[in-house]
């Protein structure tokens, strides 16, 4: 938000305005090019002065070509901003206690995955975290999806990689919530006899919309359920079941799964306690301090 308000120039590449955050323009003052395949949808906190409709690729190469470096240009600020949310995003990446940490999940899973590995996300509080942490090499290889963001979309992203690049490793990264949505496919994946890695992050919740509910200052209410026991689930289906039972096990069996022919379901348990802190609170200490 502070390097936002800092800005005198906003280009916004192929973002859907039903995502930008609300405080986006209603100050005013912001001069915005808006860049993407539909003209925007202009409401009061988001009126871009300029339009650049059609392919996008194309039209960032033009500009690439035509846009020169200016000597009053000072990226100081922003190179600065930019080191201090990497160093954030890697702080505890290596904290292997349990239940396991996000930060320490998505640094385990892209150290193990090739550059061209494929990692389908469901919907929940991870994806904010592999959106923020995990590293893309290629393009599509963090399939992930926003505004609608409908939950159960993990599994079958990942099967539908998983048949049309069959060379390649392949993950879905679950909630227990998401993964229960559309779990029977599991079946279709065995059948078709698939080789990928199912994570389902195991909090017995469904953590983003609890996270919202306690910002909002509303009692804990409905968002809590019991899981089946997913390893002989996974079983029942003929695929391999994991457990995690102690952080020293994650990395061990990822890299086991990944290298094992076959459908594998992991399940992890996950500690999401440290979502305000760590994605909210502490990252608007350290930037807006700069």
């Amino acid at each position: 938000h502070c390097a936002i308000n800092k800005a005198d120039l906003i280009i916004n590449v192929g973002h859907d305005v039903v995502e930008k955050p609300p405080f986006f323009m209603e100050e005013g003052g912001k001069e915005v090019i808006h860049i993407n395949f539909l003209s925007s949808a202009v409401d009061e906190v988001y009126f871009p002065q300029l339009n650049v409709v059609g392919d996008i690729a194309t039209t960032i190469n033009h500009l690439g070509r035509h846009v020169k470096n200016q000597t009053h240009w000072d990226f100081s600020y922003y190179k600065m901003l930019k080191s201090e949310i990497e160093a954030h995003i890697k702080d505890k990446a290596d904290e292997n206690r349990f239940p396991i940490i996000p930060q320490h999940l998505v640094s385990v899973i892209r150290e193990l995955m090739p550059s061209d590995g494929i990692v389908a996300l469901d919907n929940g509080v991870y994806k904010i975290w592999f959106a923020r942490n995990y590293l893309s090499y290629e393009p599509n290889t963090l399939l992930l999806d926003n505004a609608l963001a409908s939950m159960g979309a993990g599994l079958p992203s990942a099967m539908g990689a998983a048949i049309v690049y069959p060379h390649r490793k392949v993950m879905a990264v679950c909630g227990d919530g998401g993964f229960m949505m559309n779990s029977q496919e599991l079946e279709t994946a065995v059948r078709l006899g698939l080789n990928m890695t199912v994570v389902i992050l195991n909090d017995s919740a469904y953590g983003m919309i609890r996270w919202k509910q306690s910002d909002m200052g509303l009692k804990d209410y409905g968002l809590t359920f019991n899981n089946p026991d997913f390893v002989k689930y996974a079983e029942s289906y003929g695929a391999v079941g994991h457990r995690i039972e102690k952080g020293e096990d994650l990395r061990t069996c990822l890299s086991k799964c990944l290298s094992t022919p076959g459908v594998h379901v992991i399940d992890v348990p996950v500690d999401y306690s440290e979502n305000q802190k760590v994605l909210i609170d502490e990252l608007q200490a350290k930037t807006c301090s700069l």
